[in-house]
């Protein structure tokens, strides 16, 4: 004869279940990314040197375009001048989690470069009081959800939602660089 759980033992099996699968969620969430703060810099007493032994991500896609067009005209074969007129988009994407290193720092804002000499800037208005405000994608001017800034010395527009992007760290990042600072506790006068 063979022998059929019950509902309470089922119903345990499967809260088990459940609580084992959200526990090895949240431990994998411990040592994934977090959002790069004005708050966490300011925390970990963050300098230029350690924002740029930090390894940083795009939490989402940038895309970044660039338009532009041309007039050319030539003679044809009839001995008429005919007109050509072409338009060329250029187009920069990055991919949500892209890795990009620190190239320069500011008070609030970090430039960051995913290729060999050129950077995106992002960053934290100076006047924003909100300790948790990310470091999103910096530009010259938005306007409808679209950016203007430089890259490689060109004007692009910052398109499709790139101005939500932020940079994220890994956790442990910060554990690692929290450990290797040394505070020094003072020194006073001997008593007399």
């Amino acid at each position: 004869m063979r022998h059929v759980p019950s509902v309470g033992t089922l119903t345990r099996v499967l809260v088990s279940a459940s609580f084992l699968i959200a526990l090895v969620g949240v431990s994998g969430c411990a040592s994934g990314r977090i959002p790069f703060t004005q708050h966490l810099r300011d925390r970990y007493g963050l300098e230029e040197g350690d924002l740029k032994n930090l390894q940083y991500y795009v939490s989402g896609d940038i895309t970044l375009q660039r338009g532009f067009r041309r007039e050319e005209g030539e003679i044809s074969g009839t001995h008429r001048l005919v007109q050509k007129e072409e338009g060329v988009v250029e187009e920069v994407f990055l991919a949500a989690g892209t890795p990009g290193i620190a190239t320069e720092v500011g008070p609030t804002s970090i430039a960051v470069s995913f290729e060999p000499g050129r950077s995106l800037t992002f960053g934290s208005p100076p006047g924003d009081r909100d300790p948790e405000r990310k470091y999103t994608l910096s530009a010259r001017r938005w306007a409808d959800d679209y950016g203007e800034l430089s890259y490689d010395g060109k004007t692009y527009h910052a398109v499709q939602g790139s101005g939500h992007v932020w940079l994220e760290i890994r956790a442990e990042s910060l554990d690692a660089v929290k450990k290797k600072k040394k505070v020094l506790p003072g020194m006073t006068l001997p008593a007399e």
